[in-house]
């Protein structure tokens, strides 16, 4: 019989608390062999021995691989899996390849690729294929879950994928992947990774009761215009279900970035109605906010400032997360960087020697080629992250 590796490639260099593999689980669904291997880099501190061993006698290696650190360290085993054991076949899957499936191939590195989703919902996840107790976090005792694929925005920023087409996870699936992890730990939280909760308040209301059935509080992302189409009966059941924390996306407060971002017509209004409905309740709503994108000037970020400072006065609870736009493989705004002299990886190899530099930096300055009048920019934000770190998260 063959044995499939699947291999957890490090997010990022310091971190210590890991969620659970769940793109790794996912893929193993629908595996027809079931000779299967996981391997998180993340959580095993001599993971190549063990994948040394497991390799011996292996038909395949998969990873999923996000741009940026990810890739580097994907690549850098993968390049390690080929020179050993050049018998077993690499697949990747992930968004990295599904944007750029013919320059992936192109590596002696990679035999085959992956692109869109896998996980078609039939089957409940293999939690049994890992070490569950591994990814516990004492302090939180949170777990991740992802209950659709896909969204139904189309922001310029955002990595696109062949199957963007938002799809649900079955509730019975949900319901039994939950009840199962439920039964092996005494978690206290729940944190959704879907794009988006809100997009069928019914869907919504129904992952809700779920949560109160095992006494969870839960954090889970939404849009902004989906939460002020959502009647009021429906939204109480679910805040009151232990909801403690929603993320909307803000990404910037200019009419004009917002709409190169196509972010939609309403959106800042609808996010300014959003945080007015969600102040009656105790929520924190957070927001990633992304500066100095391509053509960006210090009007634009006086703009989002004035625009955070507006929504902080109608909603206390809400804070937000800085980042600095960094280019996502065939996105609409990449071909804008470009007209501002960013240049392209031309391989994988290029790809995964820039990979550290490509990772975004949360709540720290970054500068950029595209940036209008830099110094002044960056003087701005510094002052406004100094003067409002209660702010940050």
């Amino acid at each position: 019989m063959s044995k499939t590796i699947l291999f957890f490639p490090k997010l990022e260099e310091f971190k210590t608390a890991h969620y659970m593999p769940i793109s790794l689980l996912a893929a193993a669904t629908n595996m027809v062999q079931k000779d299967i291997v996981i391997i998180d880099q993340r959580v095993e501190p001599d993971y190549q021995t063990k994948l040394a061993t497991e390799l011996e006698r292996a038909n395949f290696f998969m990873c999923s691989v996000y741009t940026g650190y990810q890739l580097t360290e994907a690549y850098k085993v993968s390049k390690w899996v080929k020179t050993l054991f050049p018998h077993v076949q690499v697949v990747w899957g992930g968004p990295h390849c599904s944007s750029l499936p013919e320059q992936t191939l192109f590596s002696p590195y990679v035999d085959a690729i992956i692109q869109g989703d896998t996980d078609t919902g039939k089957n409940p996840l293999p939690f049994w294929l890992i070490d569950i107790e591994k990814y516990i976090n004492p302090e939180t005792k949170r777990f991740m879950y992802v209950s659709s694929m896909g969204c139904v925005g189309n922001c310029s920023f955002c990595a696109t994928v062949p199957k963007r087409k938002l799809m649900f996870l079955p509730l019975e699936r949900v319901q039994g992947d939950i009840d199962y992890l439920m039964s092996k730990y005494d978690w206290k939280e729940c944190v959704f990774f879907d794009a988006t909760i809100f997009t069928m308040p019914g869907r919504a209301l129904a992952l809700s009761q779920l949560m109160m059935k095992h006494n969870l509080q839960w954090i889970c992302d939404s849009r902004a215009d989906e939460i002020c189409k959502t009647d009021k009966n429906t939204l109480d059941e679910i805040v009151n279900s232990g909801l403690k924390q929603v993320t909307i996306g803000l990404e910037s407060g200019s009419p004009a970035v917002v709409e190169r971002m196509k972010k939609g017509k309403s959106h800042l209004e609808n996010y300014l109605k959003c945080a007015k409905i969600m102040s009656q309740y105790d929520v924190k709503i957070c927001s990633g906010v992304i500066f100095g994108t391509p053509g960006e000037s210090p009007v634009d970020i006086r703009l989002t400032i004035e625009y955070i400072k507006r929504i902080k006065d109608i909603n206390p609870n809400f804070y937000i997360s800085s980042t600095f736009y960094m280019p996502l493989p065939m996105t609409k705004m990449c071909k804008e960087a470009v007209k501002y002299g960013y240049v392209e990886p031309a391989s994988l190899k290029e790809y995964a020697e820039r990979g550290a530099e490509m990772h975004y930096k949360y709540n720290s300055y970054n500068s950029s080629l595209w940036i209008k009048n830099p110094e002044e920019y960056r003087r701005i934000y510094e002052e406004f992250k100094n003067e409002n770190k209660e702010l940050f998260i």
